[in-house]
């Protein structure tokens, strides 16, 4: 009769969720800054824009609290294009659905939340490169303000950049395929019409403005006017991107963690 000595039982550490995540993170970031088509995207339209309104004598001439027109106008532009460039760039979660890609994070030690943080800190890495230059073109065509305005409207832009992410993301996991990306710039769109970014609400009919405060850009624009020194932030645009980055986080949370739900 032979015996059989027991087995001996092999532990193995739990490995940490945030294994990988600078390989992802480095990834994210170059896949996007060396992409042409998503850099022309992010910096064409608000340089294009702010060449219409921000180029002019007018705008040169007219000063505001802390600078002039058209220094407000190239951070109000920046603001929207890295909105949009966060948003679009979020809304890549949809593709990497198809793909099954999110299935192969799932066989990883990487959390869903991990990736979100990773995905949300590479994208405002991003938007900083992208401010950086819109402002250094502003200073260049007559665009002044106090240094230290300037310094400020570079962090609320870099700040702002992960409103338009968590939109994006939030599209991303709720729509399939390539009508994410529609989705999140008609959000973007509408939202910077209505907000007052392109018009003032002054200027727009008055239901405009009774709407305005609800929409989700509403908050980045009245950020904007604030380090500007036109108009002071109010209490209605505080609770606007506290409400809207929470709602826009929470479905993106709750799609990460049932992204890989079988």
């Amino acid at each position: 009769m032979t015996t059989h000595a027991p087995a001996r039982a092999t532990s193995r550490p739990i490995p940490s969720p945030f294994k990988g995540a600078g390989k992802l993170w480095i990834s994210t970031f170059l896949s996007h800054i060396l992409n042409p088509w998503n850099m022309a995207f992010a910096l064409a339209i608000p340089l294009f824009m702010y060449a219409m309104f921000g180029m002019t004598e007018a705008a040169r001439t007219t000063q505001t609290g802390r600078g002039n027109l058209a220094a407000a106008m190239v951070v109000m532009m920046t603001t929207y294009g890295v909105i949009l460039v966060g948003g679009s760039l979020g809304a890549t979660l949809s593709v990497e659905r198809t793909t099954g890609i999110s299935r192969m994070y799932a066989l990883t030690p990487i959390q869903p939340w991990v990736i979100l943080v990773v995905r949300l800190t590479a994208l405002v890495a991003l938007s900083a490169f992208i401010a950086l230059i819109c402002f250094s073109v502003g200073l260049a065509t007559g665009s002044k303000m106090e240094t230290s305005a300037w310094i400020i409207s570079g962090l609320v832009v870099v700040a702002l950049s992960a409103l338009g992410a968590l939109i994006g993301l939030a599209c991303g996991y709720t729509i399939k395929g390539e009508n994410a990306y529609s989705a999140s710039a008609f959000v973007m769109l509408m939202g910077a019409f209505v907000s007052g970014m392109f018009i003032p609400l002054d200027q727009l009919p008055p239901f405009v403005s009774q709407i305005a405060p609800f929409t989700p850009l509403y908050g980045a624009v009245q950020a904007v006017y604030a380090v500007a020194g036109t108009v002071p932030m109010t209490t209605s645009a505080w609770l606007n991107i506290a409400g809207w980055a929470v709602i826009t986080a929470g479905i993106a949370w709750w799609g990460a963690s049932h992204d890989t739900a079988r």
